[in-house]
């Protein structure tokens, strides 16, 4: 082959390569100049939006070439415009989403029971003129339109009348006042869905306290009247969400896909597990000797101890007073009843210091306040007055039990405890003794011992 002929091979074979990469070039470049949005379309152009599993849906589809900011929106014949996507960047290529009439515009609107938030609503019946719209980052725009048409659409709003929260200052200590929130609404209609109650700290507002719906005539997302009961987890002897000013949100939404969220303010002041010892678990029995102590019928078991609050929280105590005097006979209810000057009826969340027997028929029959009235904080709460042991703080209790009648047959240990009534025995058998009651020598009852 001579030189001319082999020159002319390779100029045949560089302009086939550059032809071919020329039109490889210009195809790329003919596919990126060409319309940014195409193949927008809404099929079917009719929809019943009613969660009955029949047409409720329309599929959306669209294609990019560049990267755009793609909106999504329905105007109906007032030429009010609903959005379902706003703005929304998209990269090159090909999209499908489902539609059922929602969209999801939150507005707040007045009730007679407060504001409400509406984040996501059905379209009423009606011819709508949809808009597939994308924006390039040089502001060019390009659209496409259609109709569609909305029927028999579920427009009725899921509501939670008199969403009430009582009380709004709330004190989850165990003290019995504020201890607990209870929340209330009516649910106008079924829903799949149960409707959620929840706290969220508006510093944190992606942390939820989940509070659960108390048992009741109404189940579950039925239509009826709800209760929620709330104590901040004490209960279950978790700490309760931190003191501070929460927002209480109900939030519930239809199977067609409308939803509603309503806010209430909450409180949290003095929250926390209440904790309380005996110092040291020891009572100064007085006489006591070898575990031992002999009293005289008609004579006086005395005691003085010592209760510390080892917690966070106040905890709330009521008398009778240190110092206070019981008969055998007696009990902490009976003197409230036999005339007294004040009533120390049993009271739920007060702490008290007890003395029991092993064959009483009250259990801690003998009781006292935690701490003397200079040991205490007196606080006026609802009119009342009310007396605390402050965290750190200590309380002094001393008493005494008169045996002025013989004990039942088998009555000889005795012991102590630290009572938080109708919640719990936190310390109980304290420093255990045995009492034995004899007969009174003349001196003795000369001495009125």
């Amino acid at each position: 082959m001579n030189r001319q002929v082999l020159h002319r091979k390779i100029r045949r074979g560089l302009a086939l390569m550059t032809l071919l990469f020329v039109l490889g070039g210009c195809g790329q470049l003919d596919f990126a100049a060409g319309p940014l949005l195409y193949n927008a379309n809404v099929e079917p152009g009719h929809i019943t939006p009613n969660a009955d599993g029949n047409q409720d849906v329309t599929d959306i589809t669209y294609s990019l070439r560049r990267t755009a900011n793609v909106s999504i929106y329905f105007d109906n014949a007032k030429g009010e415009r609903f959005y379902f996507r706003r703005d929304r960047l998209r990269s090159a290529g090909d999209y499908r989403v489902q539609w059922g009439g929602v969209v999801d515009e939150a507005r707040t609107v007045e009730t007679t029971y407060g504001p409400e938030e509406i984040l996501s609503q059905v379209l009423p019946d009606g011819q709508y003129r949809w808009t597939v719209e994308a924006t390039e980052e040089d502001g060019k725009v390009a659209t496409v339109t259609g109709s569609i048409t909305l029927q028999d659409a579920d427009t009725e709003m899921p509501e939670l009348h008199n969403f009430a929260v009582v009380p709004q200052i709330f004190t989850p200590n165990q003290d019995a006042i504020d201890d607990r929130v209870s929340i209330s609404y009516y649910l106008n209609k079924d829903v799949t869905t149960p409707p959620v109650v929840y706290l969220v700290d508006p510093a944190q507002p992606d942390v939820h306290f989940i509070i659960s719906e108390k048992p009741g005539v109404a189940k579950q997302g039925e239509r009826g009247y709800h209760v929620y009961d709330y104590d901040g987890g004490v209960d279950l002897n978790a700490e309760p969400p931190p003191d501070g000013k929460y927002n209480l949100i109900g939030q519930v939404n239809d199977d067609a896909g409308n939803t509603i969220r309503l806010t209430r303010a909450l409180t949290i002041t003095e929250g926390g597990i209440p904790r309380a010892d005996v110092a040291g678990s020891e009572i100064d029995w007085q006489g006591e000797m070898n575990r031992i102590v002999l009293v005289p019928l008609g004579g006086k078991l005395c005691f003085t101890t010592t209760v510390t609050n080892e917690g966070t929280v106040p905890i709330r105590t009521s008398g009778p007073w240190p110092g206070q005097e019981y008969k055998f006979a007696e009990n902490s209810n009976t003197l409230a009843i036999n005339g007294h000057e004040d009533a120390w009826l049993q009271q739920a969340g007060v702490w008290r210091f007890g003395i029991n027997f092993d064959t009483t028929g009250v259990d801690f029959p003998f009781r006292w306040a935690v701490g003397r009235q200079e040991d205490l904080e007196k606080r006026m709460v609802r009119g009342q007055e009310q007396w605390y042991l402050m965290p750190g703080k200590s309380g002094q209790v001393a008493g005494c039990i008169v045996i002025n009648e013989v004990p039942p047959v088998g009555t000889a240990v005795w012991w102590g405890g630290l009572i938080h009534q109708s919640v719990d025995i936190p310390n109980n058998d304290i420093d255990r003794i045995t009492v034995q009651v004899g007969v009174p020598t003349t001196q003795t009852v000369k001495s009125g011992q």
